[in-house]
């Protein structure tokens, strides 16, 4: 009876509450451990396979709401004392990712040039990164204005310019106007006190704050810093950052096209850039932009003067060749003149002004040459109206290029090419007009051509003025490329502000023609004209982010217009 009296009473107390084995799966009990330093170790231990779990789970915003009011002040109680484990924390403190931790992670960017302190400070930006912790702002701007000043403390052997390129990047999220100034000190270092990539970053992170003050900044540091021709270059990044100020930019860059911005003109001099450079790369920030205010200076820019119709050809004979030879000198086209044309054309093409067709039609063809005369079809294709229409359609009848510029198959290339343009200008009711001019057509190569753009003109002769059932082709993945991106043109025209119609086009960027994704990322920004449209950013980004590995360069293009277009859909905060 003794024996089952004892055995009872254990029992008893094995279940009291307690006698209950600490939970794994509460904070607490590892936190207990954390705050005794001689159980420290096993608390971490505990609280990072816990914290882990937190984080894979779905539904976890209570759990990360429980870390930050459990946790955090813990680690800021121990954070001195506790110097063997702030990696940890640190650690703990990135993979959870709340803004609370701000005065941690302030604490832990420490630059004393050793590789512990650059560990620290590296793990506690990409915490602040993904917290979007603003608190921390101050400490990441005094951090960089230090490198700024002693580059030294960021020269890893691996990846000089790493502090400072992170920091960059840390301040564009946050997107801080106290930032600007010491953006742009990163903007005014020379090329042998800092890496290229510091201020490509810093140049990305001025664009996402989009404080007008740094657009000299931003005009100059393309004639500080030479960088690769490539389209991460210092110039596109540039060319990005003036698209998101947006208008505020448009007098400095209209400065710099007329060779009135000093530190511009004196800068390009000391590295031998000449005028028409200046000039052109100052067109394409104006395009990449849309500045609609700028298009009456663009047109008077285009060059017209060689833009005559071919004259008549000499009689034959000794005499009349060499009026013929003298006839083709005179009026040799002037590659400057064209060269200038097509960055135009391009300009005007990004605006989509209808004013600009008149200009942009007496040059279709001037050079008979790829390099200009793409351009404007292109450029027209996206203007549309009476006049871009008859134009092209025109052309469709009669291009041809130079055959000593291009191979004989592609000879009458402009002709299929100016057809898809003039398809995607039409309205429904002038398709019948594309359609005559199509058939003029015998040259077998160019009918083989033209039928690819039959689904186009289909969609279009179904629908006319519908767009429920140009949307029902865009939403089609299976459907003809061409017959999606007619659509696509013409719910733009038919939905002007409608966001809903912006977010479907963005969906139709994963179609697998690079020209539709050319079509589809510009004409999104143009539905939505100028609201935000987070879910087309998200649409963009999703199959960016799938190819990343996998894309071409046939695919440059629309890449590059999704980077010029995201910046309109992106709400100011």
């Amino acid at each position: 009876m003794r024996t089952l009296i004892v055995t009872s009473l254990l029992a008893l107390a094995l279940v009291a509450p307690g006698c209950k084995e600490p939970d794994p799966n509460k904070f607490e009990t590892h936190l207990e451990l954390i705050q005794d330093s001689a159980k420290r170790a096993q608390g971490f231990s505990g609280l990072e396979r816990l914290t882990k779990t937190v984080v894979s789970a779905r539904d976890n915003d209570d759990l990360l709401e429980e870390f930050a009011t459990k946790v955090i002040p813990v680690f800021e109680g121990i954070w001195d004392e506790a110097t063997e484990q702030q990696e940890n924390m640190l650690t703990l403190l990135r993979d959870v990712g709340r803004p609370e931790a701000a005065t941690l992670w302030s604490k832990a960017i420490e630059l004393d040039g050793s590789s512990d302190a650059r560990k620290k400070t590296i793990l506690a930006l990409n915490g602040i990164k993904k917290a979007k912790a603003k608190a921390a702002a101050p400490a990441v701007i005094e951090g960089l204005d230090k490198l700024v000043g002693k580059p030294s403390l960021d020269d890893s052997e691996q990846d000089p310019g790493e502090l400072r390129v992170l920091m960059a990047e840390t301040l564009g999220i946050l997107r801080d106007p106290a930032a600007v100034p010491v953006l742009i000190k990163v903007m005014e270092q020379p090329a042998d006190k800092q890496p290229v990539g510091v201020h490509r970053a810093a140049a990305e992170a001025l664009g996402k704050i989009g404080d007008p003050s740094a657009v000299d900044a931003l005009l100059t540091v393309q004639y500080r810093v030479p960088d690769a021709p490539t389209t991460t270059n210092i110039g596109e990044r540039v060319k990005v950052a003036l698209v998101a100020i947006g208008e505020p930019a448009v007098p400095k860059v209209m400065q710099m096209l007329r060779g009135e911005h000093a530190e511009v003109q004196k800068l390009a001099a000391t590295h031998g850039v000449e005028q028409p450079n200046i000039q052109m790369s100052a067109i394409q920030i104006l395009g990449a932009m849309r500045a609609a205010s700028v298009v009456d200076d663009l047109i008077a820019l285009f060059p017209q003067d060689d833009c005559k119709a071919s004259a008549p050809q000499p009689k034959k004979g000794k005499k009349g060749k060499k009026k013929a030879a003298a006839a083709e000198e005179e009026s040799e086209p002037d590659d400057s003149a064209a060269t200038m044309r097509a960055v135009v054309a391009n300009a005007l093409g990004m605006i989509g002004d209808p004013k600009a067709a008149g200009a942009l039609c007496g040059c279709l063809g001037a050079t008979r040459n790829p390099g200009d005369t793409f351009p404007i079809m292109e450029a027209l294709g996206r203007i549309g109206g009476d006049q871009a229409v008859s134009c092209l359609t025109g052309y469709v009848k009669t291009a041809e290029y130079d055959s000593e510029v291009v191979e004989k198959d592609f000879v009458f290339e402009p002709r299929w090419e100016a057809a898809r343009f003039a398809t995607l200008a039409a309205t429904p009711e002038q398709l019948g007009q594309v359609k005559t001019a199509i058939a003029s057509n015998r040259n077998p190569k160019v009918v083989e051509e033209m039928a690819k753009w039959e689904d186009g003109i289909a969609v279009g002769e179904k629908c006319g003025s519908d767009k429920g059932c140009y949307l029902t082709t865009l939403k089609d993945a299976n459907a003809d490329w061409f017959a999606r991106e007619k659509a696509a043109f013409e719910v733009a025209r038919l939905a002007p502000g409608d966001l809903e119609a912006a977010k479907e086009i963005a969906n139709a960027f994963k179609t697998r023609s690079p020209d539709a994704r050319v079509s589809m990322a510009w004409l999104t920004g143009k539905v939505a004209d100028g609201k935000p449209c987070p879910e087309c950013i998200v649409a963009f980004d999703s199959v960016l982010d799938a190819e990343k590995m996998s894309m071409d360069a046939s695919y440059q293009l629309s890449v590059l217009m999704v980077r010029y277009t995201i910046p309109k859909l992106t709400p100011k905060e």
